[in-house]
């Protein structure tokens, strides 16, 4: 086992991806690499800042801050998908955010795990016929289409987003255990008492 790896805070990648003015969020960044675990990719250091470089659409090369960061967060992501335990969840600003704030991250983050899911995944793989992934990936485009028009959060939209939070959290979970490579399913171990 690899030493666990720190993720960084969504304020302290924000701030990584604002010095070099990438065109992305903390959330979507964080979307783009849990996308890229859950379609069964495993990629080295190099290969995940390729790609996440092509995405940011900017012809600047991340710095070593920002490349040990993501690097550190994939390690991380990849642990928190893979426990027995249900402890994966998506980077997204803290519940001190106004709610139309946190609504849009989610909404950024799910963007992000389509985007690199569907690179991740042959659009001919047999598994993406099964119902239950075509189902979760349709609810996940619906809620990367969301809009944060709500001006006053009532405890409803709170609660709501609490809910949209929780399923998000656990679709990409289980895209995660379809999806992982057949090397990786080993027997969920039993918790010990």
């Amino acid at each position: 086992m690899h030493p666990i790896a720190t993720v960084p805070s969504h304020s302290e990648l924000k701030q990584l991806l604002q010095d070099l003015q990438l065109n992305c969020s903390a959330s979507e960044m964080h979307g783009l690499v849990t996308g890229l675990l859950a379609g069964g990719v495993r990629l080295n250091r190099q290969q995940l800042i390729k790609v996440l470089e092509a995405h940011t659409e900017t012809n600047q090369a991340f710095d070593d801050a920002l490349i040990a960061s993501l690097w550190q967060m994939q390690l991380a992501t990849l642990d928190a998908l893979g426990a027995s335990e249900l402890i994966f969840t998506p980077l997204l600003p803290s519940d001190d955010e106004n709610l139309p704030e946190r609504v849009l991250a989610l909404a950024d983050w799910c963007q992000g795990v389509l985007a690199t899911f569907g690179l991740a995944v042959r659009g001919d793989d047999k598994r993406l016929q099964e119902g239950d992934i075509q189902e979760t990936l349709r609810d996940l485009v619906n809620i990367a289409n969301v809009g944060g028009e709500m001006d006053d959060a009532s405890e409803e939209d709170e609660r709501a987003y609490v809910e949209l939070f929780e399923f998000v959290r656990l679709a990409v979970i289980h895209l995660f255990e379809e999806m992982s490579p057949t090397e990786e399913h080993r027997p969920q171990h039993e918790q010990l008492h």
